[in-house]
This record gives structure tokens, sequence and C-alpha cells, in this order.
């Protein structure tokens, strides 16, 4: 992730932006492919989710927002993977903010 990951901004109530590297793409599944009648851009989907996977040390929480460029992301859901005993990575789904922000499922 420090080689290969995007930087990002994580932005939380009250305290300062900091940055962290890792990993942030659409959400892209042949499941939803297979329903879907035109290709979009980086293959993003119109459910409009995007996956971010981020070192421990970025200590994302659910609630917190993301900058990515111009645009900032809400993140929805937050995730910690292990091997054995060890934490490894982060895993969260992000929606884009004032655009696809709401808490219920959008069909």
């Amino acid at each position: 992730m420090a080689r290969y990951g995007t930087a990002l901004t994580v932005l939380r109530d009250e305290e300062e932006p900091r940055n962290v590297r890792g990993f942030f793409r659409p959400v892209n599944t042949h499941s939803w492919q297979s329903i879907e009648s035109e290709a979009t851009l980086l293959g993003e989907l119109t459910r409009g989710q995007y996956v971010y996977l981020g070192p421990i040390e970025g200590d994302v929480r659910e609630g917190d927002t993301l900058g990515l460029g111009e645009k900032t992301y809400l993140v929805r859901r937050v995730e910690i993977y292990y091997f054995a005993d060890a934490a490894l990575y982060q895993w969260g789904l992000c929606v884009e903010k004032g655009v696809n922000d709401t808490w219920g499922i959008q069909s």
C-alpha cells in the first residue's frame, strides 16, 4: 500500500485532516456487470459504491470522510482483516458524499 497506494485524506469531525495511502476503487462485481446495459468509466457501476483497502495505522472509522482529488466519500462500513492473530489491513465500503450518501439501500 505504501508503494502503490493512492494518497487519501481522512477527515473526521473536530480533528485535523491526515493523510493515508491505500487502494480506492469502484465496486465492480461480475454479477452486477451482467445486469448493466453499458460500461462506465473505470468499470464504475451505477450503484455508486467504492471499496477502500488501507493500513491498520490509517485508523479509518465508520462515519469518516475520505478525500480523493476534488471528491469526498463517506465511509459507511469498516472491517479489519486478520491472519491468525495479526491484523493485516482495513477494508471499507464508501459512497460519494452529496451524491449517494444516504444510509438506505439504493435500488
